[in-house]
């Protein structure tokens, strides 16, 4: 059976046999349910398989010399206790009911799930996937030091090698930067930008990811709107850039350069921020886990090699 991380059974239910008339099935509520929350009265056979879900409403409104099974909900929604967290929230997500029964492969009923559980579920995992993004583990103080440093060390070495590549990119670039010295000021603005939308896109993936709210299996569909959304972005920030620059610069050279890296870097940053997460889920990886300095070393380093060969291509 797969351990859930974050969804706990919850073992205070009702359960009552399917031939009891409606009001000894009353009788045993008041009975057994001091201590119990209770959301649904779940029906079972002599051999505890679930047989159906009675909502209280249903019960108390019922004819009490009728059965149990005769106003029951037959076939209910169930949790297999094999599920992932990710099925069980999709499951939630879906049916918004207060409960669901959870069930072994015999059908027999082995505890509760509630909505209240499912929203503490969902703040746990983005926490830990936040902090996933970052490099980090939301169990990290339950692991010995040696584990701590393995997590949060091939996040950082990734940033190392960004920016030994970046600052070998600038060395080849040094002519370039000597012929228009103001291309080194922006430098810093260009790179953040990118990195900027890159990482926003890439969290929103996934979470979509997560929630199930995106098919990976629909990329090409995925990229077009994204790319689009992008183009938009990049036209108000080039020309917000652009007002700013125009006035203190003076050298429409560099203007220029700067307005198309950073029109066309957003849109690579968005592309690189899309394909990443979708791509390490498609290859079985976390994305969550190994997307963020992926994303933003390729960031930089299309973005950096974009912005010179494009200084070198209008300076001709």
């Amino acid at each position: 059976m797969e351990e859930n991380k974050y969804f706990k059974i919850d073992k205070n239910f009702i359960v009552i046999d399917e031939d009891l008339k409606i009001k000894q099935a009353i009788k045993k509520i008041r009975e057994t349910s001091k201590d119990v929350m209770i959301f649904y009265v779940y029906v079972i056979d002599k051999f505890n398989v679930l047989k159906g879900v009675l909502p209280l409403k249903n019960l108390l409104l019922a004819d009490e010399k009728r059965k149990v099974e005769d106003v029951m909900i037959r076939e209910p929604i169930v949790i297999s206790e094999k599920l992932s967290d990710e099925e069980i929230l999709d499951i939630f997500n879906k049916t918004k009911f207060l409960a669901l029964p959870v069930v072994d492969d015999a059908y027999r009923i082995k505890g509760i799930i509630t909505y209240k559980n499912a929203i503490d579920a969902i703040k746990n995992e983005t926490a830990e996937d936040i902090l996933k993004i970052h490099g980090a583990d939301i169990h990290v103080f339950d692991k010995p030091i040696l584990k701590r440093v393995k997590i949060k060390l091939p996040w950082l070495i990734t940033t190392v090698l960004s920016g030994i590549i970046c600052g070998w990119i600038l060395n080849k670039f040094e002519i370039t930067l000597k012929n228009a010295i103001a291309l080194a000021f922006f430098i810093p603005l260009i790179t953040a930008m990118g990195e900027s939308v890159a990482s926003q896109t890439s969290a929103i993936i996934i979470e979509g990811i997560a929630l199930n709210k995106i098919n990976i299996n629909e990329t090409r569909k995925l990229l077009f709107f994204q790319i689009l959304e992008s183009i938009i972005i990049a036209g108000i920030i080039t020309l917000f850039v652009f007002l700013l620059t125009i006035f203190w610069l003076g050298n429409f050279f560099v203007i220029k350069v700067i307005g198309i890296t950073i029109f066309f870097g957003i849109i690579i940053a968005t592309i690189i921020g899309t394909t990443g997460p979708v791509a390490l889920k498609k290859l079985g990886f976390n994305p969550a886990a190994a997307t963020s300095s992926i994303v933003l070393a390729l960031s930089d380093i299309t973005i950096l090699i974009f912005y010179f060969f494009t200084a070198i291509l209008l300076n001709k």
